[in-house]
Formats: C-alpha cells, structure tokens, sequence
C-alpha cells in the first residue's frame, strides 16, 4: 500500500499511517518537556486559585497562553508547542490568553 502525503507548515505530510488509519499528528508534534511546563503551570494556577487569589490563577494561566502563542509565532517549525498552523496556533494561544484576562478584569468591574 502506497502512502499518501500532503504538503503542511513542514513540506510532505503523511495523510495515513503505515497500517492505512488516519495520521494522527499529535504523536509527533510538541515536546513532553514543555507540555509538562504547561500542565504544571495550570496545576499551580488552580491551587492558587483554591487558596483564594483568583487574580493571580488567571494571570498565570493567561500569561503561559501568551507565551505559547508567541513561541509558535517566532520558532514556527521549531516551536514545542504545534496543533495546527503556525497561525492557527498564534492566534488561539495570544487571543486566549488575552481574552482571559479582560473577562476577569471586566468581572472585577461589575462587582
């Protein structure tokens, strides 16, 4: 059985695995160090969070979301962190981050 490719960010993609399923691009995209980063980082977020400084909890999370989007933005192919497009992957990390601290703060306003 022939392999099908398709060309993404990084040239030839294949489009199914070596058993004929689907490629499945998480299993090579992103590096376990850095999504441990994260995971570790949202882990802290929450606990801060339990004890009682939900600024801080947001802001941790916000600027890991930041962070992420601008690394795929400037590292592109060599970014630890790849989903989709280089700016598919911008886009999500910086508007979430962004978009997270203006609900807290704009919740802050109402209350």
């Amino acid at each position: 059985m022939s392999r099908r490719t398709r060309t993404g960010d990084s040239g030839e993609v294949p489009v199914h695995g070596p058993h004929g399923h689907p490629y499945v691009s998480e299993s090579h995209e992103g590096r376990p160090l850095f999504e441990g980063i994260i995971f570790l980082l949202v882990i802290v977020s929450a606990l801060v969070a339990l004890l009682g400084n939900t600024m801080a909890a947001t802001v941790i999370v916000s600027v890991a979301a930041i962070v992420s989007g601008l690394l795929r933005l400037i590292l592109r192919e060599r970014s630890p962190w790849k989903v989709r497009s280089v700016a598919f992957d911008s886009f999500i990390g910086i508007c979430l981050g962004i978009g997270l601290l203006l609900t807290y703060l704009s919740i802050q306003l109402l209350l």
